[in-house]
């Protein structure tokens, strides 16, 4: 990877402010084909009788978060011969948290990363494969999470009746995936090629990037058991940051309720229908909710409270940022090639 320049200016394409204009409109109507049937006054009113005490306690969550991340960060480089100390990674997820919340669309928090990396003495193929196999293993997590709240809440309405299967089906295939980074069979290496080569080309393309990039760790079981009970902690400290919202809103789910429906409810957002998932991470909550007996106005206040608190800590990695001397146009030409590295958001 070439050095960034802190001559490098953002340039948007053509094509880029087209999709930013399209994602605008869809989070636009996103919003009004829920907000028309929720009176924002009763949103406000509930958000602003919250309990203040449950409120800080999960504002405090993503600092374990970003912990957690970069402990995982260090081992996985660690494997690859990278050694790098671990208060570096933890300013770089703050950092990337900037990106993610205040620049969607343009630069993903996972360049950043990419980039401190590639800083720290990885190559490219290195700095990529590993924040790949991160978010792996992190949607992976959050997959198990989903599964096992769907199992142990054991209700559901009927709006969401086919959720279930799609649960299920995303998180055998990310099993799928955390077995082919990991297994030192080579018939399990061939019985998967074969699987993924006879996919949809979408789907093949990620499953022969991750083939490639993940040799280092294949047959490194107890890496593999390190990073992903990590994962799991990490994915417990964000269902726990939405539990302890409802808990500040008076929202009684059961503690599995929020094991079914915050996974669910950010798979989704994944998909970049729309910027930063607005308009996506409302109409999520108010449906999984809605299924579960929550009011519309307290379900949209939880999101929109979920929304403020990684906002907040997107302008605290902004300061970070800032701090290293650095802007987010030297990271703009990295956007492009990270890509391959995936970025949740």
């Amino acid at each position: 990877m070439p050095p960034l320049s802190a001559e490098s200016k953002p340039v948007l394409t053509n094509k880029k402010l087209i999709l930013l204009a399209v994602k605008l409109i869809v989070s636009a109507g996103l919003l009004y084909f829920l907000l028309k049937d929720v009176k924002l006054g009763e949103v406000k009113d509930t958000m602003l009788g919250a309990d203040r005490l449950y409120l800080a306690l999960a504002f405090l969550t993503p600092y374990v978060g970003f912990y957690v991340t970069s402990l995982r960060w260090k081992g996985l480089l660690a494997v690859q011969g990278v050694r790098v100390a671990q208060p570096v990674l933890f300013r770089s997820c703050m950092i990337a948290v900037f990106f993610n919340q205040l620049m969607p669309s343009i630069i993903g928090g996972d360049v950043v990363r990419v980039y401190d990396s590639w800083k720290a003495g990885a190559s490219k193929p290195v700095a990529l494969s590993t924040i790949f196999i991160d978010r792996v293993l992190g949607l992976f997590a959050l997959a198990l999470f989903a599964v096992a709240g769907l199992f142990l809440l054991g209700k559901l309405d009927s709006d969401t009746r086919y959720v279930p299967l799609l649960v299920i089906a995303v998180a055998l295939g990310l099993a799928g995936s955390v077995a082919m980074i990991f297994s030192p069979s080579k018939s399990v290496l061939s019985l998967a090629r074969k699987v993924y080569g006879l996919a949809p080309g979408p789907i093949s393309k990620f499953f022969r990037k991750l083939d490639d990039a993940v040799d280092a760790y294949r047959g490194k079981h107890i890496v593999l058991a390190r990073a992903l009970g990590l994962s799991l902690v990490l994915q417990f400290n964000v269902v726990l940051l939405h539990l302890l919202i409802g808990r500040a809103l008076g929202i009684d789910i059961g503690f599995f309720g929020y094991f079914y429906v915050v996974p669910i409810a950010f798979f989704v957002m994944l998909i970049p229908l729309s910027i930063n998932g607005i308009g996506v991470r409302e109409n999520m909550f108010a449906l999984m909710l809605g299924g579960l007996g929550v009011a519309a106005q307290d379900a949209v206040a939880l999101a929109l409270l979920a929304y403020a608190i990684f906002l907040v800590h997107g302008v605290f990695g902004g300061v970070v940022l800032a701090l290293r001397g650095m802007s987010p146009g030297m990271f703009l030409k990295q956007s492009t090639t990270t890509a391959a590295a995936g970025d949740p958001g």
